[in-house]
């Protein structure tokens, strides 16, 4: 099935699983949300789910999703792998994949749209998903595609989650946190590994 997704950032677990069981088209015309996976994702780290947020330059206008510049002002970058090392440094895949990662958060990328686009790349080509970035020309207000470019935001995801049900594995702080379930991919690749790609194909999703 065709489905229209949003631009993300690192994005959960389950927008993977969608990706690999279908045919994904990535939304460039949609309004930017805020404080949605665009430019933003979700850690295990050792107090519970942490949030790693992308800045952005703030104007006075709406923008759509590929307009939106990411602030730098701030060395978010540097926060971002610091984080995600101390969160995962003892998973047992964080070595595994840290080489091919870390030089992601040494670019210079300039907006959210290319940064979410070559997480998404980045984390098929680690776990040898065949993924093409299909990309929207133009705004659909009746896509012939699943939509489901809303589908993470805050409101819409509590009423109706993507996925049924989560398989738990062991996270990294299990010892001290109840299974969180949909965080970012990453969560899932450093603690699964090469299994990662086995979990998403069978994770059973809701009809849409």
């Amino acid at each position: 099935m065709k489905v229209l997704l949003p631009s993300g950032y690192f994005p959960p677990i389950s927008y993977f699983a969608v990706l690999v069981q279908h045919e994904p088209l990535i939304e460039t015309k949609e309004h930017f949300v805020k404080q949605s996976l665009r430019n933003r994702c979700t850690i295990m780290g050792a107090n519970g789910p942490l949030n790693l947020l992308v800045p952005r330059v703030k104007v006075s206008e709406r923008q759509t999703v590929d307009e939106s510049q990411i602030h730098d002002e701030t060395d978010w970058k540097t926060l971002h792998w610091r984080s995600l090392e101390a969160a995962y440094r003892n998973s047992p895949y964080f070595e595994y994949y840290e080489d091919a990662l870390k030089p992601f958060f040494q670019k210079n990328h300039t907006h959210h749209f290319q940064l979410g686009a070559e997480s998404i790349e980045l984390i098929c080509k680690l776990l040898e998903i065949d993924f093409e970035v299909n990309l929207t020309t133009e705004y659909e207000v009746s896509p012939t595609a699943a939509d489901l470019r809303n589908a993470w935001n805050k409101r819409e995801y509590a009423v109706s989650p993507i996925a049924t049900s989560f398989p738990e594995y062991i996270q990294v702080f299990s010892d001290r946190h109840p299974f969180a379930p949909d965080l970012s991919i990453l969560d899932l690749l450093f603690c699964e590994g090469p299994r990662t790609k086995e979990y998403l194909n069978n994770l059973s999703l809701r009809e849409f």
